[in-house]
């Protein structure tokens, strides 16, 4: 089951890219750059919560 997800966001992400980059897709090129504000929002995030837990320790 988990090969499966893996392999349909692996799908997802290079079909995505595909339209963005050779057919020039304003949709998908929409669509990786939200993701992309998504996947900085998490980083954001990540760092946020590991400075948290060094305060209170």
């Amino acid at each position: 089951m988990k090969s499966l997800l893996a392999f349909a966001i692996v799908t997802f992400f290079a079909v995505t890219i595909v339209m963005a980059v050779v057919f020039r897709d304003r949709r998908a090129r929409d669509t990786l750059r939200f993701l992309r504000n998504v996947a900085y929002g998490y980083i954001i995030a990540i760092v946020l919560i590991a400075a948290w837990r060094l305060w209170l320790s």
